[in-house]
């Protein structure tokens, strides 16, 4: 008889425990599945911010997409939700990843409060910072999307960058320096904080510039970035059109915040 009395409380504590607990919700981590990159935009003049999103492993599929939905809310709060993957039955097979690109848009300075949402399953919760020197993500672990970086330096007004590429060739290597020295008598020196602008690196307060070695092997390229006044534009696209006339086989690439690609 006293056995079944103990065994009769054991399953009412039982019971109670589970009451007690049945209002606790446990949200479970997700392993890193996303890569979120900051990104400046540049167009007309104008900035904005993006999101580029790319899945870490390879989907085994070229141009493989991202099915996502994003808004700002009331209270300024940026809220991404990622859905799928989107790859085609009859897609060309790589070794890639499948990309996205959260046009978030043109933020004033401040904080704003960041939701990620991923395939319903996880939500966390991360603030986004605005400054006119920087942004700055910072996520809660476990959101199955991870910053590839959390800082991005912002470009000064009235910058352009770019590298002159000669692909090892004697003659064209004396032409990029030619050209490198004709630029600077267009546009100005200036320095740089040190780190991650996007487009690419900057070390050494802006006397160094690296790209990506995808883009430009630092062997064969001349990298730089300059101020450049409006009313000195059209001489430098001159300069390009000529070097790129006269000298074929020059890999010229230049880029700047007016938003414009030479």
């Amino acid at each position: 008889m006293t056995k079944f009395y103990l065994g009769f409380i054991g399953i009412l504590l039982l019971a109670a425990g589970c009451n007690l607990d049945s209002d606790t919700v446990i949200v479970p981590d997700v392993e890193d599945e996303f890569y979120l990159e900051l990104a400046e935009a540049f167009e007309n003049g104008n900035r904005s911010l993006n999101w580029k999103l790319r899945t870490i492993e390879s989907v085994g599929c070229e141009d493989a997409g991202i099915d996502y939905t994003f808004q700002q809310q009331e209270g300024q709060a940026l809220v991404l939700s990622i859905n799928q993957v989107l790859t085609s039955s009859d897609c060309d097979p790589a070794d890639a990843p499948a990309r996205a690109v959260v046009e978030v848009g043109a933020l004033n300075n401040g904080f704003y409060p960041v939701s990620i949402a991923l395939r319903e399953t996880v939500e966390r919760e991360g603030t986004l910072r605005v400054s006119d020197s920087f942004f700055q993500i910072e996520l809660e672990s476990g959101a199955g999307v991870l910053p590839l970086r959390e800082r991005l330096l912002r470009m000064p007004e009235h910058t352009v960058w770019g590298y002159i590429d000669h692909q090892g060739v004697d003659s064209l290597s004396n032409a990029a320096v030619a050209f490198y020295t004709e630029l600077e008598q267009l546009t100005e020196a200036q320095s740089l904080i040190d780190g991650h602008y996007g487009f690419f690196e900057s070390r050494n307060n802006g006397v160094e510039i690296l790209f990506s070695k995808t883009a430009a092997p630092a062997s064969t390229t001349l990298a730089f970035q300059r101020a450049l006044t409006a009313d000195r534009k059209t001489a430098v696209v001159e300069l390009i059109n000529n070097y790129r006339e006269t000298y074929e086989g020059l890999d010229i690439v230049i880029g700047n915040t007016y938003g414009e690609e030479w």
